[in-house]
């Protein structure tokens, strides 16, 4: 029992090329369910001014026309349409991510057979694009904080105002880090395991033809010994 476990955790470990990788879909799964959380109704930036809104969420910007309180956005002066777009660009951000990180999960539950998306899968492309739609997102929040600021320092004379992240941001970033230790698990550990295999594999090769020459190989005939010679 224990010498099938422990064989049935190895393969897990080291997938083959076109079996199914529960170890890499479970990275994926990780990085879809925090970006989801992150577009519920989490802070993403919280501001410290009275004259503007005490906090935004990407929730609050899925439909034209932000409303608080049956209020717009314009209804406050800190906020501007850039800002405005940028939200909803991060929105978009986010979707895209979670595509990718779908994308990723199916192809290391289904086990592809076809080359190209064995190669996809291999190289960790959709792991890849996912941590780069990410990064965009994390880019682009950057963005939004010094918009915010100065806008903040344009429309209020108050110095105690600032912006700081809330916890739909840290969400993102720690979306980003699962996908990357998803990458390195695929890049390296993957690309190990191959090479594991074809050790195995000849070893196993040079072990049958050992057995093979010292079953197959012919007996030396016996030495010749003359006759005794011939006496009368």
């Amino acid at each position: 029992m224990a010498p099938r476990f422990l064989t049935k955790f190895i393969e897990c470990l080291h997938p083959k090329e076109d079996g199914n990788n529960m170890i890499s879909a479970t990275f994926h799964a990780i990085t879809i369910t925090l970006i989801s959380m992150s577009l519920v109704d989490l802070t993403w930036f919280k501001i410290s001014d009275a004259t503007c809104v005490p906090y935004l969420t990407l929730g609050q910007f899925f439909w034209f026309g932000f409303t608080k309180d049956e209020g717009s956005y314009i209804d406050y002066h800190c906020l501007n349409s850039t800002i405005v777009n940028m939200m909803r660009t991060m929105i978009l951000l986010c979707f895209m991510s979670i595509i990718f990180a779908l994308l990723g999960f199916f192809l290391d539950i289904i086990g592809p057979k076809s080359l190209f998306y064995r190669m996809v899968r291999k190289y960790a492309v959709l792991g890849t694009c996912t941590v780069l739609w990410i990064m965009a997102i994390l880019s682009m929040s950057y963005d939004v904080v010094l918009l915010l600021e100065d806008s903040l320092d344009k429309t209020t004379s108050d110095s105690d105002t600032g912006v700081n992240y809330g916890l739909g941001v840290y969400l993102v970033g720690a979306a980003g880090g699962v996908s990357c230790l998803g990458i390195i698990y695929t890049l390296i550990l993957t690309f190990k395991s191959a090479a594991y295999r074809n050790d195995d594999d000849i070893c196993l090769i040079d072990e049958s033809n050992d057995s093979l020459d010292t079953y197959n190989s012919p007996s030396p005939p016996p030495p010749y010994v003359p006759p005794p010679p011939y006496s009368p």
